[in-house]
């Protein structure tokens, strides 16, 4: 596993942060045009690839080297992908795997580059068509940040880019399992690449009401609050996540280290453009997770919800969690890593996945962070606030994406 976030750019100090409940989100770094009205985010536009590589002593000089060199005239989003994935390809003993050729990569997520492509744009309509990046008609393509990190590490297996908006990343495990289950690949990368942050994108956000910007500019950090009453949008973030999946015989085999055990992944679609959430879209796609798992809703043991601080979606997640597990869902942790780090659009299925394994591992479910007023509609327990010591065994992770996209996998802990 491996991520770059607003709160840690290892797996280390992402748990560490997540079980203190720090937030990670701020006011803009970049400067962002005045006119759009949202004005904080979890912003890694500062992000420094070099000085993340420096500090990984682990890794190989060769592949430093290659690194910064594939990443050198690349923006921001290949860079933070690619500082992901190393860290999973090393996490996963994947250096030195017998058949490199065997091993494939699908990326969640579309429209990654969009703050490139606006700058560009501009440049090209303001000053002149002839200085436009010289790269452009290559970068500009999510195709690009999936071939970088696909050539840094040197995965020639099935490689592709899956687009579901912010169900991206439960939708690329799924296909990454698909494709494991088929026996097309030996292993699969699954990376979660964010969109680019840019004002014309979050003002359209603001304009469908999606978006946090009235009340908590000046406190940024409360922002995020799933759940809670006073919740009005959620809050955008970059932030890149990458898992290794292998069939488990495969995995025993050569030594690897696992952290736990996929066992199923399901994903609907409400056949509805509209941004509203359906409740029985959301349901289908949770059920049909766990009939792919071949487990019952009573061996839940907690819930990593998608819960983006919207009014009317967490209310809809949290109305599809009870209709699916009945009374028990108001007695297991249903939590929100969103709370924390923001929404990181298509790369939230993969850093939400990550955080569920972590929590299956350790025992501990991390809080909802900004807790202040219950809302009466919401009947669970959403861990507020502060961390607990839980036994975990198999647990939900849920990813909705406008577009009426569903998506719902299911992870168990990996016991030797």
């Amino acid at each position: 596993m491996g991520v770059v976030t607003p709160i840690g750019d290892t797996i280390e100090t992402f748990w560490t942060s997540l079980v203190s409940g720090r937030s990670g989100i701020g006011r803009w770094k970049r400067p962002i045009d005045e006119r759009c009205y949202a004005r904080i985010g979890g912003d890694l536009s500062d992000f420094d690839l070099a000085a993340h590589l420096g500090r990984q002593p682990r890794y190989a000089p060769h592949l430093v080297k290659r690194c910064l060199s594939l990443m050198r005239a690349s923006p921001l989003v290949p860079k933070l992908v690619a500082a992901a994935a190393l860290q999973a390809y090393h996490d996963a003993g994947l250096p030195g795997f017998r058949d490199a050729g065997r091993i494939g990569h699908v990326m969640a997520g579309h429209n990654v580059n969009a703050g490139y492509i606006v700058q560009n744009v501009l440049t090209f309509h303001q000053s002149d068509p002839d200085y436009i990046e010289p790269l452009f008609g290559l970068l500009c393509l999510d195709t690009d940040v999936l071939a970088a990190s696909s050539e840094l590490l040197s995965l020639s297996g099935p490689s592709f880019t899956v687009g579901g908006a912010c169900a991206s990343g439960n939708m690329a495990i799924l296909a990454a399992l698909d494709l494991l289950r088929a026996g097309r690949a030996g292993a699969m990368l699954v990376s979660g690449a964010p969109i680019e942050l840019e004002p014309v994108a979050l003002h359209g956000w603001t304009m469908l009401e999606a978006l946090s910007y009235q009340s908590f500019n000046d406190a940024p950090e409360r922002a995020s609050r799933p759940f809670d009453a006073l919740r009005e949008g959620f809050v955008p973030s970059e932030c890149a996540g990458a898992v290794v999946l292998e069939p488990l015989d495969g995995a025993r085999a050569r030594g690897a280290r696992i952290h736990a055990e996929l066992l199923g992944a399901a994903t609907t679609s409400d056949a509805c453009r509209l941004t509203r959430p359906d409740l029985d879209g959301q349901v289908r796609a949770i059920q049909l997770a766990l009939d792919d798992a071949r487990v019952d809703a009573v061996d839940v043991d907690y819930i990593n919800a998608h819960a983006t601080s919207t009014r009317l979606g967490d209310a809809v997640e949290a109305s599809a969690i009870t209709r699916v597990l009945g009374e028990r869902a108001r007695r297991i942790p249903v939590n929100a890593t969103k709370s924390m780090i923001g929404h990181c659009l298509s790369a939230a299925g993969v850093v939400e996945a990550i955080a569920t394994v972590l929590q299956l591992t350790h025992g501990i479910v991390h809080p909802t962070i900004n807790q202040e007023q219950s809302d009466p509609e919401i009947d669970l327990d959403v861990v507020p606030n502060r961390a607990r010591h839980a036994a975990v065994s198999l647990a939900l992770s849920n990813s909705f994406g406008f577009g009426g996209l569903n998506s719902s996998i299911v992870l168990g802990r990996f016991d030797a």
